[in-house]
């Protein structure tokens, strides 16, 4: 985690930082209403692009490869989101609000590249370092949005909670009220002045396997390092698929080949 604070947009371009706060401040005001999110995030992923009358499927299933979190594309004029839902729940979460501003701009912004050649979220983007300026600007929209400053500074009356001389255990009690991962909630932490740099980079220079003990040992944040055993949704395949049965709008034959191909496709998803 060596990179993260020189890499994030609050360190790089704090203007352009407060452009994108006041991005993610209106979008939790218009299509969330300053809830907390944590898991709904998928619902209001969903509801965004529901709202601006575009087709879209949301994918949730294991993939093979940690390394790739996420990915956003479109065809023939529908949108897709796939989520790797072997990864821990807080980091499906983050990457499905990081997948949502790329979108947020395609929608709003008539950024093309969306529409050309897609999203793609590596774990490096989470875990490690955002290389490039819009990723760097969709994980800042995406931990603003997770953990908005009005929340948290309400949560932090609620659990009387202490910044100076702060310790692993307040940001793994942020990460559990938020549902972010560690670097997130650092960077809030800093972001909304609540710790300064020198205390920021002193917490991210812990160690994984530290925090990962301290989580198991006090049961923080323990909910959303889960990986849901075998999670996996289609978008709307199946829902499509039973109402094509209920018209009879193919033979059985066809219906009974489908079904078998798509039982095939999860067994091998849940065997890796």
């Amino acid at each position: 985690m060596c990179l993260v604070l020189d890499n994030s947009l609050f360190m790089k371009d704090r203007k352009k930082y407060a452009k994108i706060s006041a991005c993610a401040t209106s979008f939790n005001s218009l299509y969330n209403k300053n809830n907390i999110i944590q898991d709904d995030i998928f619902n209001v992923l969903e509801n965004y692009v529901a709202r601006h009358d575009m087709p879209f499927e949301m994918l949730r299933y294991p993939v093979g490869d940690s390394e790739l979190c996420a990915c956003t594309f479109i065809r023939q004029g529908r949108m897709f989101v796939m989520i790797n839902s072997s990864l821990p729940l807080s980091k499906q979460i983050f990457a499905a609000a990081h997948e949502l501003y790329h979108i947020y701009c395609y929608l709003e912004q008539n950024d093309t590249i969306l529409l050309q050649s897609g999203s793609i979220l590596e774990s490096d983007t989470i875990d490690e370092e955002a290389k490039e300026i819009e990723d760097m600007e969709a994980n800042a929209f995406a931990a603003i949005l997770l953990a908005p400053k009005d929340r948290l500074d309400e949560q932090t009356d609620v659990y009387n909670l202490s910044y100076k001389d702060v310790s692993i255990q307040t940001v793994l009690k942020i990460m559990d009220i938020f549902a972010i991962p560690y670097k997130a909630a650092v960077l809030r932490l800093l972001e909304e002045d609540k710790i300064d740099s020198k205390t920021a980079k002193k917490l991210l220079q812990i160690d994984v396997s530290e925090i990962a003990k301290q989580i198991d040992l006090t049961g923080k944040s323990a909910r959303w390092q889960e990986i849901p055993n075998h999670f996996i949704r289609f978008g709307t395949l199946s829902k499509l698929m039973y109402e094509v049965k209920e018209l009879e709008a193919v033979c059985d034959e066809r219906l009974e080949s489908d079904t078998l191909r798509l039982d095939e496709i999860v067994k091998s998803l849940k065997e890796q």
